[in-house]
Order: structure tokens, then C-alpha cells, then sequence
């Protein structure tokens, strides 16, 4: 996959190239179904599908310090276009000047430095340029004058209410992961660095990897089954997130994982990622060290069951 970083770095193509252009926050199913009409466009009159997405997000420019937060990292979501099959990835600066664009003029940029452009594929309700002034019954038209292919596609539905980023963090925030799965098309996931920590875990008999986590938000406190990837590889893993209460008073959050029946592998410094398959239990606060360990071997014969 082909990454540039503004419009007007795209390189002259000689076949069309079909544009999918959106936010894609979570690149959940409706932002897939969006994407693979492109594909399957672009497949059918032998082009290239590409992404037009924003650099940072709009939200972020828009609503500083007030912006919800973003379900992947710039990475996860490089990783998962990718793996959608597109051939290009544009991700254009957004900036208070490019907000302030007339809808005809971003369409009429989008032309001149995509000669071949051939077509464009949004969701039905994508709006953009100038106060939000620019819609799909605009982009008909303007694709209309032009001979492009046009696609608004229509809302895709989970449990009979659309799909939304909005509503998979919600869904997040509330631990229903069924839910989050459904929508996303993949379970919810945390990426971040394996640090140094106090080794409580080792001490009880179950030690952990500390994930210094790089998403702008994280599943309920709490223990879950999980899988940790490590470069290309997955382990079956128990997931918590929480405070250490047992041991610590006022301790800022954690994320730590254990891998289940794996002991010889060193995480130290690596980049890993934690995917969150079922929510186990709450977070809760022991007596000591012994009831916790007794607790913790009842979550790992839970978590074997779940990964089973």
C-alpha cells in the first residue's frame, strides 16, 4: 500500500483510480463496505482503489482539547487499511485553512491533481468543505459534469441501529463486546510498549507484561481473556486493566497482561498489541496477596475456557 501524506504529492497515475473518502475512525463495517465499493470499482475498469482520510482527525482541529477519543492509532489504522486490499492511502494535513474550502473547490483540487481520478465512494452521509456545506447530493452532480462513478452508500445497520464510531465507543466505555465486535468486524485492541514494572505479578506466580498504551482510550477496569500479538505471532493471554488496589492507594491506571501456559518469552521494549475477546470481571481490591492469587487462578481457568 502507497502512503502520501497531502494531495499534492500524488504522482500522475495512467490507469483510473478510484477514491474512498471518509474519516474511517475504527475502520468499522460501514467504513469497510464504503471502502470495498472503491475496490471492486476500481478492480472491474482495472485501476487502483486509494483512501482519502484526514491527518489529524477533523474532530481534533475542530473541537481541540473537547474531541472524542480516536478508537485506533494513526498505526492500527494503517495496518487495517491495508489489509483491506487498497492500493493507496492519502492522509491530507486538516487544517483550519483547508476547513475553510468551498465543497467545489476541494472537488475541483481532488480533479486536478488526480487527472485520472475516476471515481468516489463516501458514505450517505459524508460532509465536507466549508461549513460542512458539501453532501453526496453535491458530489452527484459535480461527478455527474465530470463522467466519474459516484457511491453514497448506504448506513450499515448492527442490531437495527446504524453503525457508528460514536456508538463503538460507547459500546467500549460500557464493556459489550459483542456489540464491539459486531460493528468493528474485529475485537477492540490496545497497542503500546512492554515497560518495566514492580513484578507484583511475577511475586504472586503470574507475571506480567506493563503496556505503556498508545490509544486514546481503553476498555472498564477489569480482567479480561485476550490475545497478545507480538509481531506476527498471537498468545492466549489474561488482560488487566485497573489500579493495583490491592497493593497501591491512588496508583494511576495500568494495563498488564499475563500469557496463559507461556513463560520463556522476553516483551521488554518490544511493541505489542492487546486485543480484549471477553469481558472476565470487575476490577476489585483484595485482602492481601494470597486471596488475590486465589482469584487470579480462578480468572486464568475462566479465560482458558473463554479462548478454548
Amino acid at each position: 500500500m502507497k502512503i502520501i501524506h497531502s494531495l499534492e504529492e500524488f504522482s500522475e497515475n495512467t490507469t483510473p483510480v478510484i477514491l474512498a473518502a471518509g474519516c474511517f475512525d475504527g475502520l468499522h463495517i460501514g467504513h469497510r463496505a464504503v471502502i470495498q465499493v472503491a475496490i471492486d470499482h476500481a478492480r472491474a475498469c482495472g485501476g487502483e482503489a486509494w483512501v482519502f482520510t484526514f491527518d489529524p482527525h477533523p474532530a481534533q482541529v475542530l473541537s481541540p482539547g473537547h474531541a472524542p477519543p480516536l478508537i485506533f492509532t494513526s498505526g492500527q489504522q494503517l495496518r487495517h487499511l491495508q489489509e483491506t486490499g487498497i492500493d493507496g492511502c492519502i492522509l491530507q494535513p486538516f487544517t483550519l485553512e483547508f476547513m475553510k474550502q468551498e465543497p467545489t473547490v476541494f472537488f475541483d483540487n481532488l480533479c486536478t491533481y488526480i487527472p485520472e481520478l475516476a471515481g468516489i465512494s463516501v458514505g450517505e452521509d459524508w460532509s465536507f468543505g466549508k461549513n460542512r456545506s458539501g453532501n453526496p447530493a453535491l458530489l452527484t452532480r459535480l461527478c455527474d459534469e465530470q463522467n466519474i462513478f459516484f457511491s453514497a452508500h448506504p448506513a450499515i445497520c448492527w442490531k437495527a441501529e446504524r453503525v457508528s464510531s460514536t456508538r463503538i465507543r460507547e459500546a467500549i466505555k460500557l464493556g459489550h463486546f459483542d456489540d464491539v465486535l459486531g460493528m468493528l468486524g474485529q475485537p477492540v485492541s490496545t497497542i503500546g510498549k512492554v515497560v518495566h514494572g514492580e513484578q507484583i505479578g511475577r511475586g504472586l506466580g503470574y507475571p506480567t507484561a506493563n503496556i505503556d498504551p498508545e490509544n486514546d482510550m481503553l476498555p472498564p477496569r477489569g480482567i479480561y481473556a485476550a490475545q497478545l500479538r507480538v509481531g506476527h505471532r498471537l498468545h492466549n493471554a489474561a488482560a488487566y486493566i485497573g489500579h493495583r488496589g490491592t497493593f497501591h492507594e491512588n496508583e494511576p491506571q495500568v494495563l498488564e497482561v499475563h500469557l496463559i501456559d507461556e513463560t520463556d518469552i522476553d516483551l521488554y521494549g518490544q511493541q505489542v498489541e492487546v486485543s480484549y475477546l471477553e469481558y472476565i470481571r470487575r476490577d476489585r481490591v483484595f485482602e492481601d496477596g494470597d486471596k488475590l492469587k486465589e482469584q487470579i487462578k480462578a480468572d486464568i481457568t475462566a479465560i482458558r475456557a473463554s479462548l478454548q
